[in-house]
Protein backbone atom coordinates (compact mmCIF):
# COMPACT_ATOMS: atom_id res chain seq x y z
CA UNK A 1 0.00 0.00 0.00
CA UNK A 2 1.45 3.32 -1.20
CA UNK A 3 0.65 6.16 1.29
CA UNK A 4 2.53 9.48 1.94
CA UNK A 5 5.84 9.19 3.69
CA UNK A 6 4.23 11.07 6.99
CA UNK A 7 0.71 9.60 7.28
CA UNK A 8 1.47 6.59 9.55
CA UNK A 9 4.53 7.89 11.39
CA UNK A 10 3.43 5.28 13.82
CA UNK A 11 3.98 1.87 11.96
CA UNK A 12 7.20 -0.09 12.65
CA UNK A 13 10.34 0.80 10.41
CA UNK A 14 10.53 -2.75 8.81
CA UNK A 15 7.09 -2.56 7.18
CA UNK A 16 8.26 0.50 5.34
CA UNK A 17 10.64 0.84 1.66
CA UNK A 18 11.94 4.45 2.01
CA UNK A 19 12.56 5.56 -1.56
CA UNK A 20 16.29 7.51 -2.04
CA UNK A 21 16.40 10.99 -1.20
CA UNK A 22 16.63 12.23 -4.28
CA UNK A 23 13.36 10.37 -5.63
CA UNK A 24 11.69 12.94 -3.81
CA UNK A 25 12.83 15.81 -5.32
CA UNK A 26 12.49 15.00 -9.34
CA UNK A 27 9.47 13.50 -10.89
CA UNK A 28 10.62 11.43 -13.50
CA UNK A 29 12.98 9.89 -10.80
CA UNK A 30 10.81 8.68 -8.35
CA UNK A 31 8.50 7.35 -11.28
CA UNK A 32 11.47 5.02 -12.36
CA UNK A 33 12.53 4.20 -8.85
CA UNK A 34 9.05 2.99 -7.71
CA UNK A 35 8.77 1.25 -10.87
CA UNK A 36 11.99 -0.48 -9.98
CA UNK A 37 10.67 -1.13 -6.27
CA UNK A 38 7.64 -2.58 -7.26
CA UNK A 39 9.32 -5.16 -9.81
CA UNK A 40 11.42 -6.76 -7.11
CA UNK A 41 8.14 -7.10 -4.60
CA UNK A 42 6.06 -7.98 -7.19
CA UNK A 43 2.76 -7.27 -5.05
CA UNK A 44 -0.75 -9.07 -6.53
CA UNK A 45 -2.09 -5.95 -6.08
CA UNK A 46 -1.44 -2.61 -4.69
CA UNK A 47 -3.93 -0.29 -2.72
CA UNK A 48 -2.59 3.49 -3.54
CA UNK A 49 -4.61 6.94 -3.15
CA UNK A 50 -5.74 9.26 -6.36
CA UNK A 51 -2.57 10.91 -7.64
CA UNK A 52 -0.46 7.65 -7.11
CA UNK A 53 1.53 7.36 -10.42
CA UNK A 54 2.52 3.64 -10.99
CA UNK A 55 3.37 1.03 -14.30
CA UNK A 56 0.18 -0.05 -15.88
CA UNK A 57 1.34 -3.55 -15.48
CA UNK A 58 0.59 -3.26 -11.60
CA UNK A 59 -2.70 -4.77 -10.41
CA UNK A 60 -4.33 -1.56 -8.49
CA UNK A 61 -7.05 -0.50 -6.57
CA UNK A 62 -8.22 3.15 -5.82
CA UNK A 63 -8.63 3.90 -2.11
CA UNK A 64 -10.22 7.14 -1.48
CA UNK A 65 -10.61 8.75 1.85
CA UNK A 66 -10.06 12.10 1.37
CA UNK A 67 -11.96 15.02 0.37
CA UNK A 68 -11.63 15.90 -2.94
CA UNK A 69 -11.96 19.80 -3.66
CA UNK A 70 -13.41 21.74 -6.24
CA UNK A 71 -11.14 20.68 -8.67
CA UNK A 72 -9.28 17.47 -9.72
CA UNK A 73 -6.53 17.17 -12.08
CA UNK A 74 -6.82 15.52 -15.70
CA UNK A 75 -4.89 12.96 -14.62
CA UNK A 76 -6.38 12.03 -11.63
CA UNK A 77 -9.62 12.40 -12.94
CA UNK A 78 -8.31 9.74 -15.89
CA UNK A 79 -7.32 7.37 -13.10
CA UNK A 80 -10.59 7.17 -11.53
CA UNK A 81 -12.41 6.48 -14.92
CA UNK A 82 -9.73 3.99 -15.84
CA UNK A 83 -9.74 1.88 -12.23
CA UNK A 84 -11.92 -1.04 -12.24
CA UNK A 85 -12.96 -0.79 -8.71
CA UNK A 86 -12.52 1.70 -6.28
CA UNK A 87 -12.70 1.58 -2.45
CA UNK A 88 -14.59 4.81 -0.93
CA UNK A 89 -14.71 5.11 2.70
CA UNK A 90 -18.15 6.64 3.22
CA UNK A 91 -21.45 7.53 1.56
CA UNK A 92 -20.65 11.24 2.68
CA UNK A 93 -17.44 11.32 0.65
CA UNK A 94 -18.97 9.45 -2.55
CA UNK A 95 -21.35 12.33 -2.77
CA UNK A 96 -18.64 14.87 -2.64
CA UNK A 97 -17.31 13.59 -5.72
CA UNK A 98 -20.79 12.79 -7.24
CA UNK A 99 -21.68 16.33 -7.12
CA UNK A 100 -18.79 17.40 -8.87
CA UNK A 101 -19.95 15.01 -11.35
CA UNK A 102 -17.22 12.56 -11.29
CA UNK A 103 -19.03 8.99 -12.06
CA UNK A 104 -18.11 6.16 -10.54
CA UNK A 105 -21.23 3.92 -12.55
CA UNK A 106 -20.93 0.67 -9.95
CA UNK A 107 -17.24 0.51 -9.53
CA UNK A 108 -17.86 1.82 -5.97
CA UNK A 109 -17.64 -0.02 -3.18
CA UNK A 110 -18.28 1.66 0.10
CA UNK A 111 -15.44 0.49 2.89
CA UNK A 112 -15.72 2.15 6.19
CA UNK A 113 -12.49 3.33 8.18
CA UNK A 114 -11.51 0.10 10.18
CA UNK A 115 -10.98 1.12 13.95
CA UNK A 116 -8.27 -0.04 16.48
CA UNK A 117 -9.84 -2.34 19.12
CA UNK A 118 -9.28 0.06 21.79
CA UNK A 119 -12.49 2.07 20.40
CA UNK A 120 -14.97 -0.96 20.01
CA UNK A 121 -13.70 -2.06 23.53
CA UNK A 122 -14.46 1.22 25.21
CA UNK A 123 -18.18 1.64 26.72
CA UNK A 124 -20.21 4.42 26.65
CA UNK A 125 -20.23 7.26 28.81
CA UNK A 126 -22.76 9.79 29.65
CA UNK A 127 -21.06 13.32 28.54
CA UNK A 128 -19.20 15.45 30.33
CA UNK A 129 -18.05 19.46 29.99
CA UNK A 130 -15.58 19.51 27.79
CA UNK A 131 -15.02 19.57 24.10
CA UNK A 132 -11.92 17.51 23.18
CA UNK A 133 -10.04 18.64 19.98
CA UNK A 134 -9.01 15.42 17.79
CA UNK A 135 -6.99 14.94 14.41
CA UNK A 136 -4.09 16.76 12.99
CA UNK A 137 -3.86 20.68 13.95
CA UNK A 138 -3.03 22.26 10.79
CA UNK A 139 -1.54 25.56 12.06
CA UNK A 140 -1.10 27.64 14.74
CA UNK A 141 -3.92 29.94 12.83
CA UNK A 142 -6.42 27.19 13.54
CA UNK A 143 -5.89 27.14 17.04
CA UNK A 144 -6.12 30.86 17.30
CA UNK A 145 -9.73 30.79 15.47
CA UNK A 146 -10.65 27.88 18.11
CA UNK A 147 -10.11 29.99 21.18
CA UNK A 148 -11.75 33.54 19.50
CA UNK A 149 -14.33 31.23 18.81
CA UNK A 150 -14.28 29.30 21.88
CA UNK A 151 -14.31 33.14 23.75
CA UNK A 152 -17.45 33.90 21.47
CA UNK A 153 -19.28 30.94 23.01
CA UNK A 154 -18.30 32.03 26.91
CA UNK A 155 -19.50 35.35 26.57
CA UNK A 156 -22.59 34.38 25.33
CA UNK A 157 -22.92 31.41 27.61
CA UNK A 158 -22.14 30.95 30.78
CA UNK A 159 -20.99 28.09 31.93
CA UNK A 160 -17.90 25.56 32.79
CA UNK A 161 -17.11 23.80 29.28
CA UNK A 162 -14.09 23.53 28.64
CA UNK A 163 -11.38 22.74 25.58
CA UNK A 164 -9.07 19.67 25.95
CA UNK A 165 -5.91 19.19 23.50
CA UNK A 166 -3.70 16.64 23.22
CA UNK A 167 0.05 16.41 24.80
CA UNK A 168 0.92 17.41 20.67
CA UNK A 169 -0.59 20.71 21.05
CA UNK A 170 2.44 21.92 23.51
CA UNK A 171 5.18 19.70 21.57
CA UNK A 172 4.23 20.58 18.00
CA UNK A 173 2.96 24.57 19.00
CA UNK A 174 4.70 25.99 21.68
CA UNK A 175 4.20 29.75 20.75
CA UNK A 176 0.74 28.96 21.11
CA UNK A 177 0.91 27.55 24.72
CA UNK A 178 2.79 31.21 25.60
CA UNK A 179 0.27 32.84 24.38
CA UNK A 180 -2.43 31.26 26.19
CA UNK A 181 -0.78 32.67 29.85
CA UNK A 182 -2.82 36.23 28.62
CA UNK A 183 -5.87 33.91 27.18
CA UNK A 184 -9.21 35.70 29.21
CA UNK A 185 -10.26 32.05 29.82
CA UNK A 186 -6.98 30.35 29.95
CA UNK A 187 -8.63 28.05 33.15
CA UNK A 188 -10.89 26.72 30.95
CA UNK A 189 -8.22 25.60 28.50
CA UNK A 190 -6.82 21.81 29.28
CA UNK A 191 -3.13 20.52 27.76
CA UNK A 192 -3.42 16.97 28.50
CA UNK A 193 0.19 15.26 29.61
CA UNK A 194 1.25 12.41 28.05
CA UNK A 195 -1.67 9.69 27.47
CA UNK A 196 -1.56 5.99 26.97
CA UNK A 197 -4.03 5.28 23.36
CA UNK A 198 -6.61 3.93 26.55
CA UNK A 199 -6.46 6.80 28.29
CA UNK A 200 -7.20 8.88 25.28
CA UNK A 201 -10.45 6.94 23.51
CA UNK A 202 -11.54 6.88 27.16
CA UNK A 203 -11.67 10.74 27.26
CA UNK A 204 -12.71 11.28 23.67
CA UNK A 205 -15.90 8.78 24.83
CA UNK A 206 -16.63 10.99 27.41
CA UNK A 207 -16.35 14.22 25.50
CA UNK A 208 -19.20 16.51 25.33
CA UNK A 209 -17.98 16.56 21.12
CA UNK A 210 -15.11 16.45 19.77
CA UNK A 211 -14.06 18.99 17.49
CA UNK A 212 -11.48 18.56 14.14
CA UNK A 213 -9.50 21.47 12.82
CA UNK A 214 -8.47 19.81 9.86
CA UNK A 215 -11.21 19.58 7.26
CA UNK A 216 -8.90 17.27 4.98
CA UNK A 217 -7.66 15.14 8.07
CA UNK A 218 -8.74 11.88 7.86
CA UNK A 219 -12.28 13.12 8.06
CA UNK A 220 -14.10 9.79 7.71
CA UNK A 221 -11.98 8.43 10.35
CA UNK A 222 -12.97 10.88 12.48
CA UNK A 223 -16.16 10.48 12.17
CA UNK A 224 -16.09 7.07 12.20
CA UNK A 225 -14.50 6.52 15.84
CA UNK A 226 -16.80 9.70 17.00
CA UNK A 227 -19.93 7.27 15.61
CA UNK A 228 -18.45 4.34 17.56
CA UNK A 229 -18.27 6.53 20.56
CA UNK A 230 -21.70 8.17 20.35
CA UNK A 231 -20.01 11.18 20.64
CA UNK A 232 -20.83 14.25 17.92
CA UNK A 233 -18.10 15.65 15.61
CA UNK A 234 -17.83 19.12 15.31
CA UNK A 235 -15.64 20.96 12.67
CA UNK A 236 -13.28 23.94 12.21
CA UNK A 237 -15.29 26.05 9.07
CA UNK A 238 -12.00 26.08 6.42
CA UNK A 239 -13.82 29.06 4.24
CA UNK A 240 -16.33 31.77 4.73
CA UNK A 241 -19.40 30.64 3.96
CA UNK A 242 -22.52 32.82 3.48
CA UNK A 243 -21.16 35.82 4.63
CA UNK A 244 -19.91 34.02 8.04
CA UNK A 245 -16.60 33.78 8.99
CA UNK A 246 -15.40 30.23 10.21
CA UNK A 247 -15.07 31.76 13.90
CA UNK A 248 -18.57 32.59 14.04
CA UNK A 249 -19.56 29.63 12.82
CA UNK A 250 -17.62 27.07 15.21
CA UNK A 251 -19.11 29.54 17.61
CA UNK A 252 -22.55 29.07 16.78
CA UNK A 253 -21.81 24.83 16.94
CA UNK A 254 -20.52 25.34 20.41
CA UNK A 255 -23.96 27.24 21.81
CA UNK A 256 -26.13 24.84 19.54
CA UNK A 257 -24.56 21.51 20.44
CA UNK A 258 -24.44 22.92 24.45
CA UNK A 259 -28.13 24.44 24.67
CA UNK A 260 -29.68 21.74 22.47
CA UNK A 261 -29.58 18.06 23.49
CA UNK A 262 -31.74 16.68 20.74
CA UNK A 263 -29.59 18.57 18.31
CA UNK A 264 -26.38 16.71 20.08
CA UNK A 265 -28.31 13.47 19.66
CA UNK A 266 -29.34 14.02 16.20
CA UNK A 267 -25.72 14.71 14.99
CA UNK A 268 -24.59 11.33 16.31
CA UNK A 269 -27.46 9.41 14.37
CA UNK A 270 -26.45 11.93 11.06
CA UNK A 271 -23.08 10.63 11.54
CA UNK A 272 -24.01 7.39 11.53
CA UNK A 273 -25.90 7.20 8.52
CA UNK A 274 -23.06 8.33 6.85
CA UNK A 275 -21.22 4.54 6.50
CA UNK A 276 -23.28 1.93 5.26
CA UNK A 277 -21.13 -0.36 7.85
CA UNK A 278 -20.65 0.02 11.38
CA UNK A 279 -19.60 -2.85 12.92
CA UNK A 280 -15.30 -2.96 12.98
CA UNK A 281 -15.49 -6.37 11.92
CA UNK A 282 -17.89 -6.20 8.83
CA UNK A 283 -15.35 -3.51 7.72
CA UNK A 284 -12.79 -5.29 7.45
CA UNK A 285 -14.42 -8.19 5.68
CA UNK A 286 -15.73 -5.71 3.09
CA UNK A 287 -12.18 -4.65 2.67
CA UNK A 288 -10.80 -8.53 1.93
CA UNK A 289 -13.46 -9.09 -0.33
CA UNK A 290 -12.69 -6.51 -2.34
CA UNK A 291 -9.32 -7.42 -2.54
CA UNK A 292 -9.90 -11.23 -2.99
CA UNK A 293 -12.54 -10.01 -5.62
CA UNK A 294 -10.19 -7.96 -7.46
Amino acid sequence: MLAPSASFAWTAACFINVLPRLGYYFPFLRYFLLGQKLKKLNPDLLITEPGVRIPKSINQLLWINQPCGTVLSKKIVQQIADSKIIAISSVLLLDQYTKLQYSFSDKVIIVPPVLAPVYENQSLQPPALYIKIVGTIPDEAALINTLKAFSLFKRRQQSELQLVFSQDTATLFPAFIQKLNSYKYKAAVVINSAQTPEQEVHQEAGAYALLTLGTKDQLDFQYRKASQLQVPLLQLPENNIAEANPIDQLAEQLMRVYKDESYRKQLVITQQSLFLLLDNQAAFNQLLATVKNR
